[in-house]
């Protein structure tokens, strides 16, 4: 009780009395979150508001032996922000500035508490966009889904890695920028460097490693991120979604690889009947009506232009698309009965974090855990039978089961995610739909899934095949958490 009574009084000098939470009740709220982890309480949560609140923090965390957890989202999807032995979770929602927008090299310069409604605002003055994954939570960090690698909506190359620089605090204390942040120059905050010291921030690269590739995905057990620079792109000035149906996944394959291709289209994505409908119902009830109407899978893809000749490219953009289609054989409508103006609908979703009450992954059963993957698209209707057949054997509904398709990089690979719904308050529900998703990773790991964004119980699963790429994670941990303090268990570290 003396130890925790002291490190109490140090935090509360360090944030404040009032930004310290200790009580059980508060905390139980910090113990869960969305995932299939079982809850664990923390001991404190630290309320920051500055990148100095957070270095002292950290330095109290290594001098007391006391694990060290950050936490931006208002919502969690993967358990990142659950302490696994306790400890202080730095609350770091408070830090919300948008604290530069550069034009002319197009990026955003933002704190981790900001989230994409927040940033889309903010950029809309400025004739530019966030570069967004589909239909974000409304309390979702911007920076938190960048560093957990969520898939973005286009295909393009230059898009598909967004960060630029970044700010950090590490697990030692120690603060480091990262690319063309880390000038020679003391004392200058992160927004001042481009006019001060000359450097647009627009070189991801150095000093040393590639440390903005180490970061992502590493669920805050290398460092804290306080601030990121990434590139955004212009709103458009036309835009027009187009739904083209399929039967099968197999059918989908070659029109979706002719179209990427030609790059046409910003926003590119396949969604199933179950997502679709989760999405353009109305409601939780008319879900499972919905259904019955949609097609099995469906292509969606937005055509739009920006301030030069749009009408042209909006014309050449529908003719490649037309073309495509009746090569392959394909229906191409902006319509998608029996959803009235889904096309509409679709276009006002596509810039703009879930606004229409419970989140659309929630809304069938209370709650939703995925599988991500990474798969070349031809490759995908083996897996999706792989999902299939468990979900037969475990006798979960494969109708009842998501499935999101998203190209990067032009197609060269897929991101591929199963979304699993769960009614999170049923106890027997929640052992059933863990034991599937347990069963469902394995099996889709020996068939040739990548399961890329290995968190939760998926890391052990992942890095217990990877050999020496997991040793050598466990060394550069070593080297920059030598008291192991800093979100320690995540990515069976």
């Amino acid at each position: 009780m003396a130890v925790f009574e002291s490190i109490t009084k140090e935090l509360e000098t360090i944030v404040g009395k009032k930004h310290v939470v200790t009580d059980e009740a508060t905390l139980a709220g910090y113990a869960k979150d969305e995932s299939w982890l079982n809850p664990r309480m923390p001991d404190w949560v630290a309320k920051v508001k500055s990148t100095d609140e957070i270095q002292h923090v950290v330095q109290l965390a290594n001098n007391h032996k006391v694990p060290v957890i950050p936490r931006s989202s208002g919502v969690g999807f993967h358990g990142s922000g659950i302490p696994e032995q306790g400890g202080i979770i730095i609350d770091l929602k408070g830090m919300n500035r948008v604290l530069r927008i550069d034009t002319r090299n197009k990026w955003a310069m933002v704190e981790p508490g900001v989230t994409y409604g927040q940033l889309q605002k903010e950029l809309k003055p400025h004739g530019f966009r966030a570069v967004t994954p589909l239909l974000p939570h409304p309390e979702k960090s911007v920076i938190t889904s960048i560093l957990e690698k969520a898939p973005h909506l286009t295909s393009k190359m230059h898009l598909d890695e967004i960060i630029l620089t970044m700010q950090l605090i590490f697990p030692n204390g120690d603060r480091f920028r990262t690319g063309s942040l880390a000038v020679p120059v003391p004392d200058l905050k992160p927004e001042e460097v481009p006019d001060k010291a000359h450097s647009d921030l627009c070189n991801s690269l150095g000093p040393g490693i590639d440390w903005w590739r180490l970061l992502t995905g590493s669920e805050g057990t290398l460092g804290i991120v306080t601030v990121m620079n990434f590139k955004i792109t212009h709103l458009p000035t036309q835009q027009k979604v187009y739904f083209i149906p399929f039967k099968t996944i197999e059918e989908l394959i070659e029109p979706t690889y002719r179209i990427l291709r030609k790059e046409i289209g910003n926003e590119c994505f396949i969604l199933n009947r179950h997502n679709l409908a989760s999405i353009l119902a109305e409601g939780r009830e008319d879900i499972t009506t919905l259904k019955a109407y949609l097609p099995p899978f469906c292509l969606i893809i937005c055509v739009d232009a920006g301030e030069w000749y749009p009408d042209e490219k909006v014309a050449y953009q529908e003719q490649a698309l037309r073309s495509i289609c009746y090569q392959c054989s394909c229906e191409l409508s902006t319509a998608l009965p029996p959803i009235a103006e889904a096309d509409k609908k679709m276009v006002e979703m596509l810039s703009h974090p879930w606004s229409d009450g419970e989140y659309w992954k929630f809304r069938y059963r209370g709650g939703c855990w995925d599988i991500p993957l990474l798969t070349p698209l031809d490759h995908a209707p083996q897996l999706i039978k792989i999902m299939r057949e468990v979900a037969a054997e475990r006798e979960y509904p494969f109708e009842d089961i998501g499935i999101y398709l998203q190209p990067k990089q032009r197609g060269r690979v897929y991101h591929l995610e199963f979304n699993l719904p769960v009614d999170k308050n049923n106890a027997q529900a929640r052992e059933e739909v863990k034991a599937l998703l347990s069963s469902a990773a394995k099996r889709l790991l020996t068939g040739g899934g990548f399961i890329y964004r290995p968190y939760g119980s998926l890391a052990e699963m992942v890095f217990s095949r990877t050999g020496n790429l997991h040793l050598a994670i466990k060394k550069i941990k070593e080297i920059l958490d030598p008291n192991r303090v800093m979100n320690p268990g995540k990515l069976a570290l």
